[in-house]
């Protein structure tokens, strides 16, 4: 169970780096949804050389593989709960490198998805 635990700390650092850095490469590109389609595929060109989102991709990629190691050892019951430890990762980077204001609320929130975390790998 140790070695288990282990690698969702693992993977879930690593997902959780990968999404701030897609969020980081996608907040240079900018908002697609509210483009001109004239637009898109400049951002779009922008957007698959974006060193950030190819880092965010590699690091996705990299977290899906460790999932798939981690469901060959435990259960999919166990084992997803777990990986949303990302949470507290994805809160301290956001704050670190993407400059977002984490409120106290959201922390309590992350707190109680943590006690949930806990609870889970109890079983």
């Amino acid at each position: 169970m140790l070695k288990t635990f282990v690698l969702v700390l693992i993977a879930a650092v690593i997902g959780g780096t990968g999404h701030v850095m897609l969020s980081k490469g996608m907040k240079t590109v900018g908002d697609l949804t509210e483009a001109p389609s004239s637009m898109l595929g400049g951002m779009v060109g922008r957007a698959v050389s974006n060193p950030w989102l190819l880092l965010g991709v590699a690091l996705q990629a990299t977290f899906f593989f460790l999932y798939l190691t981690l469901l060959s050892r435990a259960h999919v019951s166990q084992v997803l709960p777990m990986t949303a430890i990302d949470y507290i990762v994805v809160a301290l980077l956001a704050q670190l490198l993407l400059a977002e204001t984490v409120t106290p609320t959201r922390w309590a929130g992350i707190g109680f998805i943590v006690v949930g975390v806990f609870l889970v790998s109890r079983t």
